[in-house]
C-alpha cells in the first residue's frame, strides 16, 4: 500500500535512507531534519512524501516544488529495501508521485543521481521509467563525481497549468 508519509514514519524514512545507502550513518540527521521540516511546514508548501507499506516500512519517495518555476518538481529521494528492490516496487512509488503531481498540475519531474559507476543501476531504472537524460554536471558532488540530471514531462506539451 502506498500512502502518505504520517509523522510516526519518521524514524523508518532515516533508517531506509541509511539501508540502501543512499546516506550514511553519519549523515542520517540530514534525513531527520527533511522529515522534521516536511512535518514542520514544508508539507504545507507541497512537498509531498510517499510511503510503501506492508509489514513495514518498504519504501519511500520524496519530492518537492522547483522555487519559481511553473509545475516543475524534484525527486529528492526514492528508495527501496534493498531486498526488495527488482521486484517493481520503487517503479510503483515513482507512478505514484507523477500521478499525484499530473493531478495537481505537475508538468515537469526532475532528479538528480551519481554519474559513478555504482549508480548504473539507479540511472538504468530512471531511462527504464520514462525518464531522459537532461545534463551532466561534472564534478558537482566531489572531484570526480558528477551528478546525472534526469527529467520526465508530465503532460503533453501545451498541456499543464494554465
Amino acid at each position: 500500500m502506498i500512502r502518505p508519509a504520517t509523522p510516526d514514519d519518521s524514524a523508518a524514512v532515516t533508517a531506509l535512507a541509511v539501508e540502501t545507502g543512499m546516506f550514511s550513518p553519519q549523515d542520517a540527521g540530514v534525513v531527520d531534519r527533511m522529515m522534521t521540516d516536511y512535518f514542520g511546514g514544508a508539507r504545507d508548501e507541497g512537498h509531498l512524501c510517499l510511503i510503501d507499506e506492508e509489514e513495514g516500512t518498504r519504501g519511500v519517495a520524496y519530492v518537492l516544488p522547483v522555487t519559481a518555476t511553473e509545475g516543475t518538481w524534484e525527486l529528492l529521494m526514492i528508495a527501496v529495501r534493498p531486498g526488495l528492490q527488482g521486484q517493481g516496487r520503487g517503479g510503483a512509488l515513482l507512478r505514484r508521485v507523477e500521478d499525484d503531481l499530473r493531478s495537481q498540475g505537475g508538468r515537469l519531474l526532475l532528479v538528480q543521481t551519481s554519474g559513478t559507476p555504482d549508480f548504473a543501476r539507479t540511472r538504468a531504472f530512471y531511462a527504464k521509467s520514462g525518464y531522459e537524460q537532461e545534463a551532466r554536471v561534472r564534478d558537482y558532488y566531489a572531484p570526480g563525481v558528477d551528478m546525472i540530471l534526469f527529467r520526465k514531462a508530465l503532460t503533453a506539451p501545451g498541456d499543464g497549468p494554465g
